[in-house]
């Protein structure tokens, strides 16, 4: 009679039986998963869709790929930019060039970018009504724009479409986001107004997406609040954060921002030099008089401002002053050295001037 295996060896069997049976599990839940994901990517990317409502998109000169899917997804075309993104990757033989495009809801990744290679709807944009919101610049100078001005500056600042739209704001300031809006007849400023909001509205959800804590902390209001003095203060996009970094480690340590931007959105002369008497205005937008940041935000901030309110540089840095370039800034750590980088500018600027003199004379 042969013995029975002994108990060890049993168990060795039963657990090697168990493993057996997990790895089939796992490979067969893998195999399900890759399939899933698989047909995901297919109906989003190849699978051919029914046209349904048309949208009216611009597309920028020197526009990237990442900014056409982003552009594409804030408008409701694509479900997700990287759907696009993997389009445009696998079918890269086409050129969308910059203008603008009647583009229908419903299609595939694939089929959208098919449209954009065949080129912009120039029969369309000539029937388009146009209304441009800058970034950079006040609802007053978006106003500006119609026949009664007036009328704009009320819809931007009437509480019952501002409660409609969930913002939590006195006015609409700083949340039309800059774009340029097509409407196939003459649109009121209601319909203007609510658009751009929509639009930031579209932009900040896919923020929150990206920066949860930071979104959650800041909330909309402050964000384009800080966004707004970067837009003014900032003029090139490798400054954004820059500048950021420095009106947060200002507000850190309890000091005025000083920003010369809020006191030209008080006096309306945007562009020109601040007056010492300019620095005496009351208003909580003084930021040379009073601490924190101003109520709201001074203009419409773009995505790349928003962004660096969210992400700042750190360093530092707690003044810094324009170069005699007038597009970029020398930053600086201590007063002192914020003394001598005006002086030096200011150096240079009176150079300059005397050299524009002797070329005239």
């Amino acid at each position: 009679m042969s013995e029975a295996p002994p108990k060890r060896a049993k168990r060795r069997y039963r657990w090697l039986g168990y493993l057996l049976v997990a790895t089939f599990t796992v490979t067969v839940l893998l195999a399900a998963i890759g399939g899933v994901a698989a047909f995901i990517i297919y109906d989003n990317l190849e699978r051919e869709g029914t046209a349904g409502e048309v949208v009216s998109i611009t597309i920028p000169q020197g526009a990237s790929g990442d900014r056409i899917a982003d552009i594409l997804y804030d408008n409701g075309l694509i479900a997700r930019p990287m759907y696009f993104r993997m389009a445009a990757r696998l079918n890269p033989d086409g050129l969308i060039r910059h203008g603008h495009y009647d583009l229908p809801k419903g299609l595939s990744a694939r089929q959208l970018l098919d449209l954009l290679y065949g080129g912009p709807t120039a029969e369309a944009l000539g029937e388009q009504i146009r209304v441009r919101v800058p970034e950079g610049w006040p609802i007053t100078v978006v106003a500006r724009q119609f026949e009664d001005p007036d009328a704009f500056l009320e819809a931007a600042a009437d509480p019952a479409l501002i409660a409609e739209l969930g913002i939590q704001a006195d006015t609409l300031e700083g949340f039309l986001m800059p774009d340029t809006y097509f409407f196939s007849e003459t649109p009121n400023e209601r319909e203007v107004v609510e658009r751009a909001v929509r639009h930031f509205q579209r932009v900040w959800a896919r923020l929150e997406q990206q920066y949860p804590e930071r979104t959650a902390e800041l909330g909309p209001l402050e964000a384009a609040t800080v966004a707004s003095l970067i837009e003014r203060e900032a003029r090139t996009d490798e400054e954004r954060a820059l500048v950021a970094g420095v009106i947060y480690n200002r507000l850190d340590r309890r000091m005025t921002l000083d920003m010369d931007s809020t006191l030209q959105y008080l006096s309306g002369r945007w562009g020109e030099r601040v007056l010492n008497a300019d620095k005496e205005i009351q208003s909580p937008y003084n930021t040379y008089r009073n601490g924190g940041l101003p109520p709201g935000p001074i203009v419409s901030p773009s995505e790349a401002s928003l962004r660096a309110a969210l992400e700042p540089a750190e360093h530092d840095y707690l003044y810094f002053v324009s170069n005699a370039d007038g597009t970029t800034h020398t930053f600086s750590r201590t007063l002192a050295e914020h003394n001598r980088a005006v002086a030096r500018f200011r150096t240079e600027i009176a150079r300059q001037r005397a050299e524009e003199r002797a070329r005239q004379e």
